[in-house]
């Protein structure tokens, strides 16, 4: 990886997709753990995990009926046992006989056929089959769901409930994952507050750190909150230097302001920078790097490049901290409601509404103001429309690519 110092000709401006890279040859994951299953939700498997056993471990009737020999239905069978779920048959199924079974009782030796009990008719304790009936139906066979050493889930896989359920049916208690990565956020800035009253003087609330706490959360880290610093360097290098976590994420201080501390500040600590400057709108002011061991990830003061910031690498980040990989944001087509301008030598995100047309197609609408500090826009929108860098004008009707919202989790 080619290491720059962030104070140098300004740090040069990288791709996002290079940006990725470089961040994902320094970030790792972390230690594992074993859990329960009651415990597992959203955790990233550390380990390839095969069944225990087979399932169903033995054929089982998979509706109500009649378990039988199919030659033997042309003439009426006397019933001589009833099978229920969880129960053995008490007697053998015999030639010429059948069995009355229910949906998910073991089906006994010999059997091939289950006859729906909609397609017989008793008469006089004997049981007749009925036009309509399909031979060789309704058995699930032992192993039909799945075999012992069958890999059901792959190491990598973050744990949904549908993966605890088939851990669960497939003999497992416990599961080994990837530690949850720690990821510590702090703010900077004088003009940042925790809280105001009218009159308080010229400070803002600071939105950034309760925002990225969040997604911390929903994307399978643990938050450290280390507050606001102010736009003290000694001040910010005691804390830089004191941080114990997986990640440290900033938000602001990173540009070229003459308060702007958090670049000198890392320079002087021995930052290693992976890129300072991101060919990015919003998002410029994104970098990352390590000091010694502690990877590093600035974001951008302003709320909605933040937060946008955030979805292009953070999001990533904590996936490759937790053994789930990278994991970029994951884009699809609409069409445009209104037209979009050209944009410059950067990727532009821009902000807008979906709809879904009468057809399923979705059309995006950018929302008029795309001011990156007002965090009331970004909360309106459902999602956002990406545009490479020196892309021309479109027109309405025209397909874009977009991200939506609905489909990051926390976001």
């Amino acid at each position: 990886m080619q290491v720059t110092n962030p104070m140098e000709g300004g740090g040069a401006l990288v791709d996002i997709g290079e940006a990725l890279d470089r961040m994902a040859a320094v970030l790792r994951p972390g230690g594992t753990a074993s859990v329960l299953l009651d415990d597992a939700l959203g955790r990233v498997a550390a380990v390839d995990m095969p069944a225990r056993l087979d399932a169903p471990p033995f054929a089982v009737a998979a509706m109500d009926g009649y378990a039988l020999r199919w030659t033997d239905t042309a003439a009426p069978l006397p019933c001589v046992d009833t099978i229920q779920a969880g129960h053995l048959a008490e007697t053998p199924l015999l030639p010429g006989t059948c069995h009355r079974i229910f949906t998910g009782a073991p089906v006994p030796p010999g059997a091939d056929t289950v006859v729906v009990q909609e397609f017989t008719e008793e008469i006089d304790g004997r049981v007749i089959i009925l036009s309509g009936a399909e031979p060789h139906r309704h058995i699930r066979a032992a192993g039909s769901n799945f075999k012992r050493g069958q890999w059901i889930v792959l190491s990598g896989r973050r744990l949904n409930a549908r993966d605890i359920g088939l851990l669960a049916a497939s003999g497992y208690l416990h599961t080994r994952v990837h530690q949850r990565p720690r990821v510590a956020v702090l703010s900077t800035g004088d003009e940042l507050s925790e809280a105001l009253t009218p009159g308080g003087g010229a400070q803002i609330i600071d939105a950034n750190r309760p925002t990225l706490k969040a997604l911390v959360r929903a994307w399978g880290g643990i938050p450290i909150d280390l507050g606001i610093v102010r736009d003290d360097p000694d001040a910010l290098a005691r804390i830089l230097s004191t941080v114990d976590a997986d990640l440290l994420v900033t938000s602001g201080g990173a540009s070229v302001g003459d308060f702007d501390f958090l670049s000198r500040t890392l320079a002087g600590l021995g930052f290693e920078a992976a890129f300072h400057k991101v060919r990015m709108r919003p998002g410029k002011a994104t970098l990352f790097g390590t000091v010694r061991s502690l990877p590093i990830l600035s974001l951008p003061g302003n709320a909605c490049a933040a937060m946008i910031a955030a979805l292009v690498f953070l999001k990533p980040a904590i996936a490759l901290l937790g053994g789930a990989g990278r994991q970029d944001a994951v884009r699809e087509l609409a069409i445009l409601g209104i037209p979009l301008a050209a944009v410059g030598p950067r990727t532009t995100f821009l902000r807008g509404r979906l709809d879904r047309e009468a057809d399923s197609r979705l059309t995006f609408t950018a929302l008029p103001s795309q001011d990156n500090a007002m965090l009331s826009g970004l909360a309106a929108a459902d999602a956002v429309v990406v545009r490479p860098p020196s892309a021309p004008a479109v027109r309405t009707g025209d397909s874009v690519e977009i991200v939506r919202f609905d489909t990051v989790a926390g976001f």
